[in-house]
Order: C-alpha cells, then sequence, then structure tokens
C-alpha cells in the first residue's frame, strides 16, 4: 500500500499519557507522517488547533478530570476552530457500552480501540483518508447549512461512489427533511427498506410521521424500532418528541430514562428529563437529573453558573413539595454545599449574590416583614443595575421570589425586562412566561392542569355549564394561566348563547379576564384574549 501521500499531513495526537503519545506518534513516523503534535491534555490540544490546521486528529476518550475527548470535539465543532476535512478519532481502552455509544454520539469520524498494532493504524490511515477526499464536497455544504448543495452532492456521491452510498444515505435524507420534501425522503426511505430493514431508515421513516403529526403512528412505530435496536438512540428522543404531544407525560419520562440509561453523558437528552420530571412532579428524580448535568458540563463549554443555580433552584422546590423531614434536611445541606462551590468558583459573580439573596426571600415564612420589604427593594434595584450580566437561573429565581411575594407588578416589569434581555433564547423566554402565567408551586400548578382537562373534556362535549366548576377550581390554583381563565369565559359566553345573556354572569367574566391584561402581543393566547374581551364587551 502507498502511503507517499501521507508525508504532508498533519497529526495531532492528544492522550494523558506520555507512553501512549510516544508509541502512536512512532507508529505514525514509521508510516511517513513526519509532521506528528502532541497534547497532553484538552487545554493544550485546543491551543494547538488554533495555531496549527491538523488533517487528523487522534485523540484518546479519557483526558482525566474535565473535558473528554467527545467534549473536547463538541467544543471544537461547535467553535468552528477544526475544518470539515480534519479527521477526528477517538482512541480508547473504554469497552462499556454506555461510553461506546455516548461517544458515538458524537460523531467521530472512527473509534480505535487501544491497543492496535501498526497494521491496524495503517489500514485505518488509508481508509480515513480515502473517505475524507470522496466525502469533501458534502461535507463542505454540510457545514453551511447549504442543504439543496449537500443534496446534489450526496446524491453525486452514491451514484460515482457506491462503497460510501451507507454513509451518505443519512446526510441525503436529512438534506431533503431540512428542504421540506418529505414526499421525495418518504420515497427514499422506503426504496431503501424495500432492500433491507436499516435501523435508521425505519427512524427516519418514523420521523417524517412526527413531522406530518402523525403522532399515534410515529409511536407505535419508533417502539417497534426499539424492540428491534435498544441502541437506536435517535428513536427514544424521536419517541419522547411523540409522547409529549400526545401529552403522555409518565410514558415520556419512562422512555426518556431508557434513552439516557443507554447514553447517559448526552447533557441535551438529561436536561429533557429533567423538564418531563419536573413536570410530572418526580422532583427527586429532577435534582438527580441536575446533579448529573451540573457535574458532566464541568470544565467543558457547558459548565456555568447557571448550573449549580439550576440545581439549588429546584432542590428548593422539592423540599417544599414534600413532608419527609429527613429529606428536607438532607436538601438543605446539598443546597448549603452547592452554594459553597459557587461562591468559592465565581467569587466575582454578581449572580451568586443576586441569588442567594432571591432564595433567602423566597424561603422567609414573614413575607410582610419590615426586613423582607426591605430586601425585596435591595434585589429589585441591584438587580435592575446588574441586568446585562444576570444569567437565565437568577432571572427565574428574582422573578419568583417577587411572585411568591405578591409584588405582581414588580414580578411583571421584571419579566419583560428579562425577555428583552433574552430576546434570542426561546426557552429561557417560554420558562419566563410559564413563570408569569403560573406563579404558583408546582403541585399547584398540576392539579390546576387537571383540573383544566376535565373541563376541556365537558367543553368539547358542548356540556358548558357543567365544564364551569373545573375551570373556576383550576383558577383558584393558578389565578394568571391564560388558557385556563380563557377556557373559563368562553364556556360562560357559549352557556349564554344558548340560555340567554345574564348580566351578573357577563361582570365575572369581564372581571376575570382582566388578570389577563398582562399578556404581551406576541403571546400565543393574545389574539383569542382580544376576541373574548371585544365579544364581552359588546354584550355588557
Amino acid at each position: 500500500m502507498d502511503f507517499s501521500y501521507l508525508k504532508k499531513k498533519k497529526v495531532l495526537v492528544v492522550d494523558d499519557f506520555a507512553n501512549v503519545r510516544r508509541s502512536v506518534k512512532s507508529q505514525l513516523i514509521d508510516l511517513g507522517i513526519d509532521q506528528v503534535w502532541e497534547a497532553a491534555g484538552p487545554d493544550q490540544a485546543t491551543k494547538a488547533v488554533h495555531e496549527t490546521r491538523f488533517d487528523l486528529i487522534l485523540c484518546d476518550y479519557n483526558l482525566g478530570k474535565g473535558r473528554d475527548g467527545s467534549r473536547l470535539l463538541e467544543e471544537w465543532r461547535t467553535q468552528k476552530v477544526i475544518r470539515p476535512d480534519t479527521i477526528f478519532v477517538l482512541i480508547t481502552a473504554e469497552t462499556s457500552r454506555d461510553v461506546v455509544i455516548s461517544a458515538l454520539e458524537f460523531q467521530p469520524d472512527d473509534y480505535l480501540a487501544k491497543p492496535f498494532t501498526m497494521e491496524v493504524l495503517a489500514n485505518r490511515l488509508h481508509r480515513w483518508f480515502s473517505r475524507r477526499q470522496a466525502l469533501l464536497p458534502m461535507l463542505v455544504s454540510l457545514e453551511k447549512h447549504d442543504w439543496p448543495a449537500v443534496a446534489q452532492t450526496s446524491k453525486d456521491i452514491m451514484e460515482s461512489q457506491p462503497k460510501y452510498r451507507a454513509i451518505v444515505q443519512k446526510t441525503y435524507v436529512e438534506a431533503l427533511i431540512q428542504m421540506n420534501q418529505v414526499t421525495e425522503a418518504e420515497n427514499f426511505l422506503l426504496g431503501l427498506l424495500d432492500k433491507r430493514y436499516q435501523s435508521w431508515a425505519q427512524t427516519q421513516l418514523h420521523r417524517l410521521d412526527l413531522l406530518q403529526k402523525k403522532y399515534e403512528a410515529a409511536e407505535t412505530g419508533l417502539i417497534e424500532v426499539i424492540t428491534r435496536d435498544p441502541n437506536m438512540i435517535d428513536a427514544y428522543d424521536l419517541l419522547t418528541e411523540a409522547l409529549a404531544a400526545q401529552d403522555k407525560g409518565t410514558e415520556e419520562q419512562e422512555w426518556l430514562e431508557r434513552g439516557v440509561s443507554r447514553s447517559p453523558r448526552n447533557i441535551s437528552r438529561q436536561k429533557r428529563l429533567i423538564t418531563i420530571t419536573q413536570t410530572n412532579q418526580d422532583f427527586r428524580r429532577a435534582n438527580t437529573a441536575l446533579r448529573d448535568v451540573m457535574n458532566m458540563s464541568a470544565g467543558t463549554m457547558h459548565d456555568d453558573i447557571g448550573n449549580y443555580l439550576s440545581y439549588m433552584r429546584h432542590l428548593q422546590l422539592e423540599s417544599e413539595s414534600i413532608d419527609n423531614e429527613q429529606r428536607k434536611r438532607e436538601i438543605a445541606k446539598e443546597i448549603a454545599s452547592v452554594n459553597r462551590k459557587v461562591h468559592e468558583r465565581y467569587p466575582s459573580d454578581i449572580n451568586a449574590h443576586l441569588f442567594s439573596l432571591a432564595m433567602g426571600i423566597h424561603k422567609s415564612s414573614q413575607p410582610q416583614a419590615e426586613k423582607h420589604d426591605t430586601s425585596l427593594n435591595k434585589l429589585f434595584t441591584e438587580t435592575f443595575e446588574s441586568i446585562e450580566q444576570v444569567v437565565p437561573e437568577t432571572a427565574l429565581a428574582v422573578a419568583e421570589a417577587f411572585y411568591m411575594a405578591t409584588r405582581i407588578n414588580d414580578a411583571d416589569s421584571m419579566v419583560v425586562s428579562f425577555k428583552k434581555q433574552f430576546h434570542d433564547q426561546p426557552d429561557v423566554i417560554r420558562r419566563l412566561d410559564e413563570l408569569q402565567a403560573e406563579p404558583v408551586s408546582m403541585v399547584s400548578r398540576a392539579e390546576a392542569k387537571k383540573l383544566n382537562l376535565q373541563g376541556i373534556g365537558l367543553y368539547k362535549n358542548k356540556e358548558y355549564r357543567e365544564s364551569l366548576p373545573y375551570f373556576s377550581k383550576a383558577m383558584e390554583l393558578s389565578p394568571r394561566h391564560p388558557g385556563i381563565i380563557l377556557n373559563f369565559v368562553q364556556s360562560h359566553l357559549l352557556h349564554m348563547k344558548a340560555e340567554g345573556v345574564d348580566k351578573k354572569e357577563v361582570a365575572l367574566c369581564l372581571e376575570t379576564i382582566q388578570r389577563l391584561d398582562y399578556l404581551p402581543k406576541d403571546h400565543y393566547q393574545y389574539e383569542r384574549y382580544q376576541k373574548l374581551k371585544a365579544n364581552l364587551e359588546s354584550i355588557a
């Protein structure tokens, strides 16, 4: 095999053991590669990739505390410090299923098990560079998100170089989906599946079901995929989307737990688990996931003060929702421990100060006390003085403290300012909207939701009078929720349409709908609110 083309290639070897680096470097030199760099850890490696454009990076998975090889790859790709033609290969002695699957989720170009011989390395080098050369036009288009070009280059490769067809097919399907060519993607996948079953193709077919809102079909099909191939991680993610769309919270958590068990180091999946466990009021499991995210993020691009603040905030929510005194004491110790870490790691960060102040106010048992009001005034002033430095978790904790202290106008003004601050972060906007609509405990939210759904069931059967007590009870638990308030008003209007206008009933509805004066024009319920308000005013 001719390896003369390797002579000018630049290779970086990343490993925290010097003898391993020397061994791999020696093998590379013996194979004709003259330019080999070494890095003992993430910081040295990051400095190297900023200074030199490498053709190949051989990186150990376990690099000690902090970033592992997968996190390093994620960071470099996110920051675009390595080129599309740079080959990234993970090298590791780890063989456990969860490590292997977690590592492969970051999509390195290959995964090389230790120890390996020079012959194995030589064969892999030839394979890596040959494949990269063939796929380069597609990879360049992919980096630019030029989907028409991705589709065309993928097609060209499938036709001209069939040995890479299996790799390119997935990218071709992704391009079709991104261009909203659903029918074309479906026909292509069905053609592949007619020849032989492939888990990824079947999974993508059910992704198309999701895009077309065929949630039950997606759910059934994805469960079948997972049954046949439990390591098809994408299927777990899509299945939880299908279940969420059908409001099947218990099943969603169950399948997300299975996905996390298979690949526990995916931070975004852990965060989805946090959201659904909180919705299901499984606060202890939510906090386990929050702790995992906090620990996994340490030393990586995901590491920031918000992880610590979120963990403390939700530990406090768990404490408020339980009667177990021993668990409450455990939570208090854990919050104190994490709070010390925050002040040690971020001694000058204003968020540590504001968050501690908000948490102290939130826990106060004397909301009307003069000291309490002084603390609230201080928090209000200092928050607005430092608003550009505030992170989302601080914003939520601060706003919540004012809602819990029934300083609603102050809380609303803060939410408006925070939404401007985080205008480019839709998830934060959603959470602020939810807090503003329901500044009540998670337990009250869950009970209000249950009552609201019961009322909706009666409403759909045109039993408007019978639905009203359910909406009314839901409003007692969650007095500012737009959906519940508008359901209450709309049911009254339809009841009066059938039975005749009642002035007292109209007055009650007008008084109730005024609770939604805080709604911004861009809120998804604003148009409905305006329409129902106008209807009421026309018959008042």
